[in-house]
């Protein structure tokens, strides 16, 4: 009888009465192939983008172990074809390649296991239309991206780690919110420097690191940065435009509210003063050092509840007018003058004592004379004859004058009377002369 093999393992079932003496060989490959197929483990070396994977009948060969590893330096994802067709296959499956590495039977589905991931795969050995399937996609944690990589990982009792590291980019919760409670601290390290705020994919806010300068800004072009209390109620408002509104008395500085209102401080927009002009303005008591006022000088009054700039002309002016018009009622008795209550018919008159009465003469012969500190009357007469004499008086252009007195006969003498200012001087040919200082008694 003629041996036959095992569909699936290419084991050989020795006929009856059919090797003799040769029957034990072909029982060591058998045991051989069983070990393969329970416990192998094969390294296949991949090229290209194309590898058979071939279980012979009778003898060992790759397809026969249980694990699979692949190795070598595949082109392209390398479509590895499980023969024959007809045979069912369980396989362990490690991809230490770089390329995926895809596994099909038959027209059915493939695999595709992923570069430095693991699987296992079943082959139904269905003939032509064979099928490959992934049973790790069974499995609720399954690792189909590479060594120590679960694609998903379901732990509805809880997940306990001391430490979490991701290589992907993402941790998505597919419904509900998530809460992040620690006993400590909630410590956000960015390497980037960037902190990302989004919305439904769309990115509405940033903290920047900048040179350890915080940047906060929206990221959402023409949209507010904008406060509230926990009711809703808006605070202040940071708008697109740069502008920062605070609602009103809700800005206070050092707990005092201001209450100042926008127009009210816009008036300061134009202003040019200083924080000296300012301290005047607030009662600051220290006194600079003394001017000399000018007519344009400005002066600033309150008029009628507006305070204006106004010439130091127009102060004079008023300051003047009380003394140069209206009426004289009456006039105090005093040093130099007398008198009581003026009527149409009162009088002004200067008292009798107006000059005084001692220590204001002098006399003599001279050429000279000088009116001291008060003016003087000094009256005169040349003492030989004709002649003339010169008044000297300060005039705002220097000039002095002179007094002819000649009467054309040289036989006589020639007089004179006058009243000198103080200061001014009468000289000439010589002359006596009595002079009255006018001395206010």
């Amino acid at each position: 009888m003629v041996s036959t093999y095992t569909a699936n393992g290419g084991i050989e079932k020795i006929g009856s009465g059919e090797q003799s003496g040769t029957w034990g060989d072909t029982t060591n490959t058998n045991f051989d192939i069983i070990d393969k197929l329970t416990n192998g483990v094969i390294d296949i070396t991949l090229s290209g983008t194309t590898h058979t994977l071939t279980t012979s009948d009778g003898s060992v060969s790759d397809g026969m172990s249980k694990v699979l590893v692949l190795g070598g330096s595949p082109s392209g994802t390398n479509t590895i074809t499980i023969s024959p067709n007809d045979a069912q296959k369980l396989y362990f499956v490690k991809n230490g390649t770089s390329q995926i590495a895809t596994f099909t039977q038959g027209s059915g589905a493939n695999v595709n296991v992923a570069a430095g991931a693991g699987a296992i795969i079943f082959a139904d050995g269905a003939g032509s239309g064979a099928a490959v399937t992934d049973l790790t996609a069974l499995f609720p944690n399954v690792n189909t991206g590479g060594a120590g990589v679960f694609t998903t990982v379901t732990a509805n009792g809880g997940l306990k780690a001391d430490d979490i590291t991701i290589d992907g980019t993402e941790i998505d919760l597919s419904s509900g919110d998530l809460t992040v409670d620690v006993a400590g601290d909630i410590d956000l390290d960015a390497g980037g420097g960037d902190f990302k705020f989004s919305v439904g994919g769309t990115e509405i806010l940033r903290v920047t690191n900048s040179s350890s300068d915080v940047i906060i800004r929206p990221v959402v072009d023409a949209k507010d940065i904008i406060f509230q209390q926990r009711d809703g109620t808006e605070v202040a408002r940071i708008e697109d435009n740069g502008t920062f509104n605070v609602v009103t008395d809700k800005f206070a500085i050092n707990g005092t509210a201001v209450t100042s209102t926008a127009a009210e401080l816009n008036i300061l927009d134009t202003a040019t003063v200083t924080a000296g002009e300012l301290n005047l303005l607030d009662g600051d008591t220290s006194v600079g050092s003394s001017i000399t006022v000018a007519d344009s000088d400005g002066i600033i009054v309150n008029d009628g509840g507006t305070m204006k700039t106004i010439p130091a002309s127009a102060v004079k002016t008023y300051a003047t007018a009380g003394a140069t018009s209206g009426t004289v009622t009456s006039v105090a008795t005093g040093s130099g003058l007398t008198g009581g209550t003026i009527t149409s018919s009162g009088t002004l008159s200067l008292k009798n004592s107006f000059l005084a009465a001692s220590g204001i003469y002098s006399n003599g012969t001279t050429t000279s004379f000088t009116a001291s500190t008060y003016p003087h009357f000094i009256s005169g007469r040349s003492a030989a004859g004709g002649g003339s004499f010169t008044f000297t008086v300060t005039e705002a252009d220097g000039s002095t004058h002179s007094l002819d007195m000649a009467d054309g006969d040289s036989g006589t003498n020639d007089a004179f009377a006058t009243i000198l200012p103080a200061g001014a001087s009468i000289s000439g040919s010589t002359f006596t002369y009595l002079a009255v200082a006018l001395i206010p008694g």
